[in-house]
């Protein structure tokens, strides 16, 4: 590994890390302030929103990420793409926003407040150049940025959202923090590009190609955003709260789990391109493998803790969570499977049209059963809907990764971790029943549970352990027991 990709994971690797800690302190907070009317006010403006932002960014993520690189050599070429892409970019979020504002105003003008603060993260839109920063290499200013200003709003939320009260000052704190993320960047460019606004001939030769990187865009936030706005039209803002809550535990366990393959995917990379077959397949068996080693204890312990851990992480108003949080926990397990072969096949491989055609097919699922099943059983409809497609996704991509590598799950070793966390749970049941709700009680349930499972994991000689050490080293390799033939 180069010390620029060295350095340029580094600051992601941080960036993420703290991603992930910041909501398990901001979560219980929000939670019981606003309650899960004022969450689920918050979800469901927002998820409104997020179909304009995705339209005004219009694929320039990876597009323009794409098309830096490639002209980041030539000063006056670099100059010309970002001032052609930075100038389509205001013509899309104008347009977005026009559009937002329309809607808004006919549609949803009961909640104007809320969703008047949303309008800011399509403004935010306009001014996000990350994509020119990835083009360069130079993910130090955009990671330390972003950073920076999440930090920022984190302090905000722990001083200042007390009450239902406080429910604008939330959506305008984290508004103002995604703006100003993106406007902080400006300052690092001054001096890297010249920048002037073109002509709409000029702007015209990137509208077709953003398009193609927009619409793979368009099946994920629906399978991933729409069941939020169905649920808020069919259902209540109070069911969108308790939906979203629902999600948050499992999202956080999954983004760490998956952590993992930001770590791989130099590596992987790096195989397809010396095409070493023997090595893909065993670097992405063993991966897969160490995931579940992980994810399926965090799938059993969530159900395990879920009893005493939602009435003082969630709050009174989430009580329901009690049932819906086993009920989505084997998406713990489900999810990293499929992120792992996107990431560390499909995409490393350039085999975009298989991972384009699971989300687009995950995205049609959603809609058929968010109309059919929130009707009928509400909050869980949506629940359920977001396993079921998450399931068709990674089943989709691993029917493709079994024909193309002959890939098989080792079956007795996931039996064995199945056996463990089982065990690790029922423990975790016995040995804390009758004690109070609170967060030592969580703690204590935690400690029994990591010490049971790795028991019996030693017992049982699971060799994880070891391995997912080495495997992050490169040394997995050379294991015998994870030879995968072709």
């Amino acid at each position: 590994m180069t010390s620029s990709v060295g350095k340029n994971l580094f600051y992601q690797s941080l960036f993420q890390g703290i991603k992930i800690l910041m909501p398990i302190v901001t979560i219980p907070i929000i939670s019981k302030a606003l309650g899960a009317h004022g969450l689920g006010i918050y979800s469901f403006t927002n998820s409104i929103a997020e179909y304009f932002i995705l339209l005004s960014g219009l694929g320039i993520t990876l597009y323009g990420n794409r098309e830096i690189a490639m002209v980041r050599e030539d000063k006056q070429k670099l100059d010309e793409t970002f001032s052609e892409l930075v100038s389509l970019k205001l013509v899309t979020t104008a347009v977005s926003f026009v559009l937002y504002s329309i809607v808004v105003l006919i549609f949803l003008h009961r909640d104007f407040l809320y969703y008047t603060i949303q309008s800011l993260h399509i403004i935010a839109v306009l001014f996000d150049i990350s994509w020119f920063f990835m083009g360069i290499e130079d993910f130090k200013k955009v990671s330390l940025s972003n950073l920076t200003v999440q930090i920022a709003v984190f302090f905000g939320i722990i001083f200042f959202i007390k009450d239902y009260n406080d429910l604008p000052l939330y959506l305008l704190l984290q508004a103002l923090g995604n703006l100003f993320s993106q406007v902080i960047m400006w300052g690092f460019i001054y001096k890297k590009i010249s920048f002037r606004i073109v002509s709409i001939k000029k702007m015209r030769k990137h509208l077709f190609p953003m398009v193609a990187y927009f619409f793979p865009q368009i099946a994920v936030i629906f399978y991933t955003t729409l069941s939020k706005t169905i649920l808020g039209i069919l259902d209540s803002q109070t069911a969108v709260g308790i939906y979203t809550n629902t999600l948050n535990l499992s999202t956080i366990i999954i983004t760490m789990i998956s952590t993992i393959n930001l770590v791989m995917l130099p590596k992987m990379s790096n195989l397809f391109s010396k095409n070493k077959i023997d090595e893909i397949n065993q670097t992405l068996h063993s991966l897969i493998h160490a995931q579940l080693f992980i994810s399926i204890p965090a799938a059993f312990g969530i159900s395990a803790l879920a009893s005493t851990l939602v009435p003082w992480f969630f709050g009174s108003d989430f009580e329901a969570l009690k049932i819906f949080i086993p009920v989505i926990a084997p998406v713990i397990i489900i999810m990293p499977v499929g992120i792992a072969i996107s990431n560390q096949y499909l995409l490393p491989r350039g085999n975009t049209k298989i991972y384009a055609l699971s989300t687009f097919g995950g995205a049609a699922i959603s809609i058929l059963l968010n109309f059919t099943l929130i009707p009928l059983i509400g909050v869980l409809g949506s629940i359920l809907t977001s396993l079921i497609v998450e399931t068709f996704v990674t089943v989709f991509r691993l029917g493709y990764l079994t024909k193309q590598t002959n890939f098989k799950f080792d079956k007795n070793l996931i039996l064995k971790m199945v056996a463990s966390a089982a065990l690790m749970a029922l423990v975790i049941k016995v040995t804390t029943n009758g004690m109070n709700n609170t967060f030592v009680t969580t703690l204590i349930q935690i400690i029994i549970g990591v010490i049971t499972y790795v028991s019996c994991s030693l017992v049982l000689k699971i060799p994880f352990l070891k391995d997912l050490f080495m495997m992050i080293k490169g040394k997995i390799y050379h294991s015998r027991r994870y030879k995968v033939k072709n």
